[in-house]
């Protein structure tokens, strides 16, 4: 358990589970953003972040969030026992992704091209990262 935070005890190598739906998610959200279906991307891109952050935080730790903000999902990162100045940079990227996740999926309103298209790549660095972390642990 993680103070304050919903967490959920996960077994060990279900972290490959959580990475490969992330890899699946952002492989939607490219093609959805090819055919120009924003809305859809940025959804994907929200679920890739949200997987990535599933995967490294089980790999490192044994725990996933498990509540309903999916907001805790990034703030898990900060338990992770790597460098500061890494998990700073990641916690941003996941946060800007997950900030559009009301916008994308329950407001009056679309995403435009632009915030998609961050979005999308904000998921890949994140993805690319968890891929990279996981191989230098194994």
């Amino acid at each position: 358990m993680v103070k304050g935070l919903s967490t959920k005890p996960a077994k060990v190598g279900s972290e490959k589970i959580y990475l490969d739906k992330a890899r699946e998610f952002l492989d939607g959200a490219r093609r959805l953003l090819e055919n120009e279906d924003w809305n859809s991307s940025a959804v994907l891109s929200i679920h890739a972040v949200i997987s990535a952050c599933d995967a490294i935080c089980v790999r490192f730790m044994q725990l996933r969030h498990s509540g309903a903000d999916h907001m805790q999902a990034v703030e898990l990162l900060n338990s992770l026992p790597l460098e500061r100045a890494e998990i700073e940079s990641k916690l941003k990227q996941a946060r800007r992704v997950i900030s559009f996740k009301n916008a994308a999926e329950y407001e009056d309103r679309v995403i435009r091209q632009n915030e998609a298209q961050e979005m999308q790549r904000d998921a890949e660095r994140l993805v690319e990262w968890v891929e990279n972390r996981s191989k230098c642990m194994e």
